[in-house]
């Protein structure tokens, strides 16, 4: 099912061709323009390839600023269409998710649930195109190299979002997916709670775990109980 096809190729071509140079620009004044042309070389490098290990404070730090970028809100000072804020902040989420999977950069990056989320979200904005090429590349980062306790619940969860939002699960997806979000240590209402972003995820989840009519039963049951509304055990 090429829905489930784990790659990180396609979304990382398909941000590459609709950030362009001028919008690279944008992302490096992220920090009020400080070091703005170091930030671009950094940028413009990934662009050709030469990406990950280690990934530099230049350009990290402004994709890290980008990725708390909100492209909705009213009070944004960006002056730039909610599209192509998404575009840049897809693009920014999705780099430092790759990176992360690398040896070279472990104890590097940290708020990978946020990155997460903020990478769900603008996928879902951008379309189905970017949210099927977000799906495969979620996959891929859960198959590509271990993931920690900490961050695998998130990624489990990502995948289940957008798999019944594109109605692609099926009973074994979701057994598995759920078994992979599993954390022993604490219930499945607390997987949220370490995320600065907790409120994005508990509506995500609501909207489309627990009130799509693309969830099954236990898609459903498995939302309520992320949400804390239940005390049943899975």
């Amino acid at each position: 099912m090429r829905y489930f096809e784990p790659t990180k190729d396609p979304l990382l071509d398909l941000a590459f061709r609709r950030v362009d140079d001028s919008m690279l620009r944008e992302i490096a004044e992220a920090d009020y323009g400080m070091d703005s042309d170091a930030h671009l070389q950094g940028l413009l490098a990934i662009k050709a390839g030469q990406m990950y290990v280690p990934m530099k404070w230049k350009p990290k730090e402004v994709l890290e600023l980008t990725r708390w970028t909100e492209p909705e809100d009213p009070s944004s000072e960006s002056g730039s269409p909610a599209t192509r804020d998404h575009w840049m902040r897809l693009l920014s989420c999705a780099i430092l998710i790759r990176a992360a999977a690398e040896p070279e950069n472990d104890g590097y990056f940290n708020g990978e649930g946020s990155t997460i989320i903020q990478l769900v979200d603008s996928a879902i904005k951008l379309g189905e195109e970017t949210t099927v090429a977000t799906l495969q590349f979620l996959r891929w980062r859960m198959e590509y190299r271990r993931l920690d306790e900490w961050n695998r619940p998130y990624f489990a969860v990502a995948v289940l979002l957008l798999s019944v939002l594109l109605n692609k699960c099926d009973p074994q997806i979701t057994r598995d997916l759920i078994a992979a979000a599993n954390f022993e240590v604490i219930a499945f209402s607390q997987l949220f709670d370490d995320c600065l972003l907790s409120q994005k995820w508990k509506d995500a989840t609501r909207r489309i775990l627990c009130e799509s009519v693309a969830a099954s039963e236990d898609v459903r049951r498995f939302g309520t109980l992320l949400l804390g509304r239940t005390n049943a055990g899975w």
